[in-house]
């Protein structure tokens, strides 16, 4: 099955605290496979849509990439170690084709050294005293500079990184003992988790590296990933007792435990206990003190009905207890679809009942939907069950709200949409055998009344498949930042041990390959340009960095053929400048839309300098928290007790939110007549 996933890997998201919810097997150490670096080569050249060729000039860029994806920052190397590595550039395709794999594990090796070299001078920075009225600042865009040329240089680079990073907490309210103590741990855990580095790790950062010189989302993934992938990205449940984990100064920590699950039916694990070790059938225990996270995760995690014990450290104690739990299926429901059903007025102070769909990504269980299982998990599934308890309450319009939603399976962006339109094409694919459409061949809608769709620069992939549907429909309105993600392609999950016919227990991994590109029905892709609002709310989003425009080696943008297709004239030109103008005029007299503003002002200056004020002054004077606008007196104060699993609503007030609330209030208004209109005839509306 295709599968359409925002999921770009990079070295960075393994560099920061690592948090899993423990739910297969305990860890297997294997070497670098050089059969499986062999396969991803060969899958590459032929299956990849782009049909490349590997050869002198990708392997240069390929070895770019490694060392920015081990050293994004530039913090680590010295200008001396990319030059001496830069100069084998042009070996690693015909190494890599022999199964050769010794560059990554030389330049990794030499990667080691410099992470203790640099912990050492960040330690010694830390003990000493800072000085934040001196008028200096740090570079923020690695690629306007060079690698340092001396250690001198490196340490230079150093100090400045680390007064940001306390100059940060000391903004933020944070006493200067434990802003030290929080730094010094933060570098610690770093340096341990680099040492912990295994070789299915390092060849997946090396690997995808190269995937990488085609385009921005292909990339192979370890074995530990494709586990991970499959089961919590798009099932979105796994086996184990129900415990989110972190890694602080060596130990893995609590941070929350799942409601109804084993953790939380036995009830003495507890948030902030640190989890020390596991006790053997046999009376051993094994040691998880400075183990790597997603290995003590694997220790814990294993099939329903088996039992694990677990030694536990209770948090603000010494005592070593043992909770023997019996492991169960975790339904990760944090991440499933959410309803509410809101309040909101127009002008007339009228109140309309709204149901609100927060979903998070476009997940199912195909094979299990596909049999008819009435347990399948399916995005398409729980929002048909939303939107039919909120039909019973006699909601006035649907808010799907696709903020942050990266994307998932391609047949749930078809079944998703199949849910607001009669019946018609969704979407346009294109391969090496040319382009054809998928439609939704299923009569009638789950919901015909007004629909708002919520969109950001996160938004990706199947967002922007469902979001183009609606738009090209002119099925409802599309309110958010100035356009979503802009992922147009799609990639298909290759496992490693299939084409090596191998049945052991190794888990060889995957190759996640980009096989096809996708279109609107009205011939547009969303590649680089993504999908438009009507409505546009501005954000800092719109101002970053960020976006598959951004990305290296990301495809151009292009078109095919439109599809003739039936418009439901829900929405017209003349009704979006009407509620446009609105809109507008609320959040200029609005002081919260003032400072976002005012914050959106401050960051495109600082932007343009490429620079960071390390001077207290004015580094506050650019500086503008979320929470100072988003904060509201006169609302209840939220209960800051420490709670053992944190609940996110569907919906939150605040000054953003309120504002689409009332877009939708205008929308129910003015588009009275609008919304009464019967289908019109055939167009390629926009």
């Amino acid at each position: 099955m295709p599968r359409l996933a925002f999921r770009p890997l990079a070295l960075l998201a393994i560099m920061g605290f690592i948090a899993a919810v423990v739910g297969a097997q305990s860890p297997k150490s294997r070497p670098l496979d050089e059969d499986t670096a062999r396969v991803v080569v060969n899958l590459l050249e032929l299956g990849h849509m782009a049909k490349p060729k590997i050869d002198d000039e990708i392997a240069k860029k390929w070895c770019q990439n490694f060392l920015k994806d081990l050293d994004p920052q530039k913090y680590y190397f010295l200008k001396a170690d990319i030059d001496e590595f830069m100069a084998e550039a042009t070996t690693l395709d015909d190494k890599i084709k022999e199964g050769n794999l010794d560059f990554p594990k030389k330049v990794f090796a030499r990667f080691l050294e410099r992470t203790d070299e640099r912990l050492k001078t960040a330690l010694e920075d830390l003990d000493k005293k800072q000085d934040y009225t001196i008028d200096e600042s740090i570079d923020d865009d690695p690629d306007l500079i060079d690698y340092p040329a001396t250690e001198n240089e490196a340490k230079e680079r150093w100090r400045k990184r680390i007064k940001l990073d306390l100059l940060q907490l000391k903004v933020d309210k944070t006493d200067e003992k434990e802003a030290v103590d929080k730094v010094k741990i933060r570098y610690k855990d770093r340096n341990r988790l680099f040492h912990q580095f295994d070789m299915s790790e390092l060849l997946e950062v090396y690997l995808s590296s190269l995937t990488r010189t085609f385009d921005p989302h292909s990339s192979y993934m370890s074995g530990k990933t494709l586990e991970d992938t499959i089961g919590q990205t798009l099932h979105l449940s796994l086996e184990g007792i129900g415990a989110s984990l972190q890694s602080e100064n060596g130990y893995a920590v609590v941070k929350e435990v799942v409601p109804g699950m084993a953790a939380d039916k036995d009830g003495r694990l507890q948030p902030e206990d640190k989890i020390i070790g596991i006790q053997n059938e046999d009376g051993s225990e094994t040691d998880l003190v400075e183990k790597k996270l997603s290995d003590v995760v694997r220790y814990i995690r294993g099939p329903r009905g088996t039992k694990v014990r677990l030694i536990v450290q209770p948090t603000g104690t010494k005592d070593r207890k043992i909770y023997e739990l019996t492991r169960q299926k975790i339904e990760l429901v944090e991440q499933h679809a959410k309803g509410q059903i809101i309040d909101v007025k127009d002008s007339d102070n009228k109140v309309y009942k709204v149901g609100v769909i927060n979903l998070p990504a476009f997940y199912g269980d195909t094979q299990a939907v596909m049999a008819q299982d009435p347990d399948a998990v399916s995005a398409t599934v729980d929002t048909k069950k939303l939107i039919r308890g909120f039909k019973e309450k006699g909601i006035n319009a649907l808010i799907l709200d696709l903020r942050g939603n990266g994307g998932g399976l391609l047949e749930e962006a078809r079944t998703l949409s199949g849910l607001f339109i009669d019946r018609g094409p969704i979407v346009q694919v294109k391969d090496a055998s040319g382009v054809k459409h998928i439609d939704d061949k299923d009569e009638g809608a789950a919901w015909t009344g007004p629909l708002v769709v919520l969109i950001d620069h996160l938004s990706a992939s199947a967002s922007e498949i469902f979001a183009g549907v609606i738009k090209d429909y002119d099925r409802g309105l599309i309110v958010g930042d100035s356009s979503t993600f802009g992922k147009g392609t799609v990639q298909s999950i290759v496992p490693i041990n299939e084409q090596l016919r191998r049945r052991d227990d190794a888990n060889l991994g995957a190759l996640k390959l980009t096989i096809q590109q996708f279109y609107r029905v009205n011939g547009e892709s969303t590649q680089v340009l993504g999908v438009t609002p009507h409505i546009h709310i501005p954000s800092i989003r719109d101002k970053a960095d960020f976006g598959e425009g951004k990305m290296d080696n990301a495809l151009k943008f292009d078109k095919v053929n439109a599809l003739p297709i039936a418009g439901l004239k829900l929405v017209n030109p003349s009704l979006v400048r009407e509620i446009d103008t609105r809109s507008l005029d609320r959040r200029k007299a609005n002081p919260k839309f003032q400072k976002q503003e005012e914050r959106i002002a401050k960051f495109v200056e600082r932007k343009a300098r490429h620079s960071i004020s390390l001077n207290e002054e004015k580094f506050r004077s650019e500086f503008v928290p979320d929470e100072d606008i988003t904060k509201d007196e006169d609302k209840p104060k939220k209960d800051k007790a420490k709670k053992k699993f944190t609940e996110h609503p569907a919906w939150e007030s605040d000054y953003y939110n309120d504002e689409v609330a009332s877009i939708v209030a205008d929308y129910l208004t003015l588009g009275s007549k609008v919304l009464a209109a019967t289908p019109g005839p055939v167009t390629n509306s926009r």
